[in-house]
């Protein structure tokens, strides 16, 4: 098989979750990714991921975050504060694609290295800058970050319980939404460029695409003057349509009816229970009045079911259910194991991280290779391939980088790592749910 995008080569001067996350799906589909990496503070001061729960004395190449976003990825270090700094950034952009950055509106600017002057060097460049809110309209310098954006966009309308105030996910829900929407807007500016030979600026706004993600209730404003609330778990019509607790300790099954085929079958499926006939359930609308009482019935029997093989008797019926996962049913279950969802990596040994499994992509081709390409890598890795062997840089050249600070391999005013609590502390102030000793046996990591 092919890889998809062999031969795009994209400078990824980002950080955060969400640009990272577009640029390592490139990487994973066969582009040449370089990871352009501020070497002036650490990648991580004792709030990362380690492995084993252990920063170590070269913390800032371990921390899982940065791996699974930086996987597949070259890596050099840039000052881009310093005058060889930019002109080595240029002379890459010269040699690119695509550039990616995800700076306050203004910053490239003022380093001389926005899209104005980039075009100048690589007239078809496709350059994508990601900002919080755009680069025009009144909030244009905010900053903005992808826990806030669920808050700000609207999505907490909707999110929550019906006497409690707005709610986040939980995680950072829309940056990796937004990672995605940036591979689509780059291969979209590729495709117009194959075309035309034209490149292009990509003002990319976070805001934007968290908006755009409650179409249908902005869209239920404009047609019926309806704006929407919070409903916890339930639905707007279908009942029954709710969470429900099983057997076993915090196991749930979510259970969702759309029509009264679905709900008999339910019914069928229950054994009949005398309180299926009440006038109340009669019909969906009826249903969806009484869901409160609905939900506490049905609750009473799924509690003396297992929800995985509850879930299966549901779905073989024709109803859509589901248990609730957490992350660990979720690294072993056998669906997503059978579809070859999580890739295992070997680490460099330098790094004394060995084997370690990483999600892959949301997609299977049938003729194309997309996979993890290498381990994430270490800060500075490829400072040399990069300069000398793409750039053509000579070797007092690179020296010379490395004794001015402009490149690196370690951050520079290192900061030690605090140590993270204990596993067993996290658990006792209910940061974690638990933890197993023996994962990497489970997991197949030895």
């Amino acid at each position: 098989m092919d890889d998809l995008i062999k031969g795009l080569r994209v400078l990824d001067s980002t950080t955060m979750v969400a640009m990272p996350t577009a640029t390592h799906i490139l990487a994973d589909m066969g582009a040449e990714v370089i990871k352009i990496e501020n070497h002036t503070a650490p990648r991580s001061e004792g709030g990362g991921i380690f492995p084993d729960n252990k920063p170590g004395s070269n913390f800032w190449n371990r921390d899982g975050l940065f791996h699974t976003l930086q996987r597949s990825k070259l890596d050099i270090t840039l000052n881009l504060r310093s005058d060889e700094g930019q002109e080595a950034f240029k002379d890459l952009a010269s040699l690119s694609d695509v550039i990616i950055e995800n700076n306050r509106a203004g910053s490239m600017g003022r380093l001389g290295l926005d899209y104005e002057e980039i075009k100048k060097i690589k007239p078809d460049i496709i350059y994508i800058s990601n900002t919080g809110f755009g680069y025009t309209g009144p909030w244009k310098q905010y900053a903005g970050i992808g826990r806030m954006f669920e808050l700000t966009c609207g999505l907490s309308q909707f999110t929550g319980y019906t006497d409690e105030g707005p709610r986040r996910v939980g995680a950072a829900f829309y940056d990796v939404p937004v990672g995605w929407t940036a591979v689509f807007a780059i291969m979209s500016a590729l495709l117009h460029r194959q075309k035309t030979g034209e490149g292009q600026w990509i003002d990319f706004s976070m805001y934007q695409i968290g908006v755009s993600t409650i179409g249908d209730k902005i869209l239920d404003y404009v047609a019926n003057k309806r704006n929407g609330h919070v409903m916890g778990n339930a639905h707007e019509y279908y009942a029954p349509h709710n969470i429900y607790p099983t057997k076993g300790e915090d196991k749930w099954i979510a259970i969702g009816t759309e029509n009264d085929s679905q709900w008999f079958t339910l019914c069928e499926i229950m054994e009949n229970p005398e309180w299926c006939l009440r006038d109340e359930f009669s019909d969906s609308f009826s249903r969806h009045k009484n869901r409160e009482d609905l939900d506490l019935l049905i609750s009473e029997w799924t509690t003396s079911q297992d929800n995985h093989e509850l879930s299966d008797i549901l779905q073989s019926k024709g109803i859509p259910a589901g248990p609730i996962m957490n992350s660990k049913d979720l690294l072993f279950d056998q669906h997503m194991n059978d579809r070859g969802f999580y890739e295992q990596i070997t680490h460099n040994s330098s790094d004394n991280i060995g084997k370690q499994i990483y999600s892959g992509r949301a997609w299977k081709m049938s003729n194309a290779q997309s996979k993890i390409r290498r381990p994430g890598p270490g800060m500075g890795e490829h400072n040399e391939q990069v300069l000398s062997e793409l750039l053509g840089y000579d070797t007092d050249i690179i020296d010379d980088f490395y004794d001015l600070g402009i490149i690196a391999d370690q951050p520079i005013n290192q900061r030690s790592s605090s140590n993270p609590p204990s596993l067993e502390k996290l658990k006792e102030e209910g940061t974690i749910t638990d933890f197993d000793t023996d994962y990497k046996t489970s997991l197949g990591l030895e």
